[in-house]
């Protein structure tokens, strides 16, 4: 059976920001260090009892009340009191992503507590079940469904993200001497026990310190990325959503003793970020750039502390910034933003205070999926013969290609015929063409394929004896999308392959 994708020449002025996702409002990290992103921008809080070197995590209500956070030993509740059977769960304070709270694809008041061991200890991975209702609202850990073991033996790695499904949610962690991933789904039915394993990319072994350092989803789940923090390398995936299969390694090596750790993706996911804690340095990588051997070149130092202070995790916030702390100070550092290349993503040192409290290397672990890009659109125009205009970009109906493919299908050519109409009448224009991909599939993959059927488009126009000096081609993959990728309707918006008359 053949698979047509339909893809329209468009021109879309639309706002990109991180998603207002109320449930990452709170944050409580380091030593009792907190703040409030209720009013749009951290707000210092003092009334945290959570102490911790590393691993914690937080969630909040979709209306943006505190519900629980946790060490992963210990949960407190909206009050900061220790929740009912909240302690001896099996994270720890001291493993990198000692936690990840995750809501209940359909209840609102159970949520699992997923935890991970230091140093690949032996309780491996497990959840727990919590009941927010209980208790008047405090909550309870639930006695029945405490510490249920998933896998013994993983690294200190623990990351979330939603399935292409819109409703269930992947949890990934990785294996120690191996190089396994194993990612398990949520869904309405509970956790399945029995997780979607891939093999790929380095082998976690070493010291124990090998098993520390952070791994993330971008926010739409189409790429994973890690840090090997003994062995100085980052590792960059690309991750299907639907299916869970991790595939597509590219590696950075870093210098030695670097002690690479923190990592983070900008909202539109095509910039990575990784901190070297032994450097007090974060880097920039370019996911867009082109192929594998691009994104590596692309790699950035954006920016540094003073005197080499630690910098510890990097963390997305649903202002659409990247936090990240600065080890045993008063302060968090900022990217502000994390959508833009080199210096311009205004990397700034001491720029959250945490008033008297101290930040360490931790910051929250968060399901992903809060931070999607949000995209609002505000006009549209469609080409019409009638109404063309020489600078502005439109979009062009029925343009078709078979699915993964570049050859324009026949039914295309009626369309195309009127721009043909457009430029002989207008012998000085020239015409930008440029293309585009949702966000499924390989980021370097995808810049092939948009501009392949840029150049499709210009083929055509050049048998139908447009000169070619009057043609440019581009081609952008997903990196600027027109509708958010979460539907099968957005990401047919983003499919496309736009022109501007010039």
């Amino acid at each position: 059976m053949k698979h047509t994708c339909i893809l329209l020449l468009s021109t879309f002025l639309w706002a990109t920001s991180a998603k207002s996702q109320k449930q990452a409002n709170f944050w409580f990290f380091g030593n009792k260090a907190g703040l409030d992103f209720s009013s749009g921008k951290p707000i210092a809080l003092l009334n945290s009892e959570l102490t911790t070197d590393e691993g914690c995590s937080v969630i909040s209500d979709a209306q943006g009340n505190l519900l629980f956070y946790t060490d992963g030993i210990s949960v407190w509740n909206k009050n900061h009191e220790l929740m009912e059977n909240g302690t001896k769960l099996l994270g720890d304070p001291s493993s990198t992503q000692s936690s990840v709270a995750i809501a209940h694809p359909k209840s609102k008041s159970i949520f699992y507590l997923f935890t991970v061991a230091a140093t690949a200890g032996d309780a491996g991975i497990s959840y727990s079940i919590i009941d927010i209702a209980r208790n008047g609202g405090k909550g309870a850990v639930l006695d029945s469904l405490k510490n249920t073991r998933l896998m013994t033996t993983v690294t200190e790695k623990l990351t979330s993200v939603m399935h292409r499904n819109g409703k269930d949610v992947w949890v990934i962690t990785h294996g120690w001497k191996n190089n396994q991933f194993h990612a398990f789904l949520v869904t309405e039915k509970g956790v399945q026990n029995a997780p979607i394993t891939t093999s790929i990319g380095s082998i976690h072994d070493g010291t124990t310190l090998n098993t520390q350092g952070y791994m993330k989803f971008n926010p739409d789940g189409s790429n994973l990325a890690l840090a090997l923090e003994e062995t100085d390398v980052i590792e960059i995936f690309d991750f299907d959503n639907a299916t869970g299969i991790v595939s597509e390694p590219i590696s950075l090596t870093t210098k030695a003793k670097s002690y690479v750790y923190g990592i983070e993706f900008s909202p539109d996911g095509s910039i990575m970020y990784y901190s070297a804690a032994g450097t007090g340095e974060i880097f920039q990588v370019n996911l867009q750039a082109g192929s594998p051997e691009k994104i590596q070149r692309s790699t950035t130092l954006v920016g540094k502390t003073p005197n080499g202070e630690w910098i510890g995790a990097l963390q997305l916030a649903n202002d659409g910034k990247i936090y990240f702390p600065i080890y045993k100070t008063s302060y968090l550092g900022v990217i502000e933003k994390p959508a833009e290349l080199d210096t311009n993503c205004a990397y700034r040192n001491n720029a959250v205070s945490l008033g008297e409290k101290t930040a360490t290397l931790g910051l929250p672990t968060f399901f992903q999926s809060y931070f999607t890009q949000d995209l609002t659109q505000k006009s549209v125009a469609y080409f019409d013969v009638k109404q063309v205009q020489k600078g502005k970009t439109f979009i062009l109906k029925n343009i078709l290609f078979n699915f993964g493919k570049y050859n324009l299908l026949p039914s295309s050519f009626a369309e195309l015929d009127k721009v043909v109409l457009v430029l002989q009448q207008n012998p000085s224009y020239s015409i930008q063409i440029m293309g585009h991909t949702d966000n499924i599939g390989n980021k370097s993959s995808n810049i092939t394929l948009s501009e392949n059927r840029a150049k499709a488009v210009e083929t055509y126009l050049i048998s139908k004896k447009i000169a070619p000096e009057r043609i440019s081609v581009s081609g952008f993959g997903s990196s600027k999308p027109i509708a958010n990728n979460e539907s099968e309707a957005g990401r047919a918006k983003n499919r496309r392959v736009e022109f501007r008359l010039l």
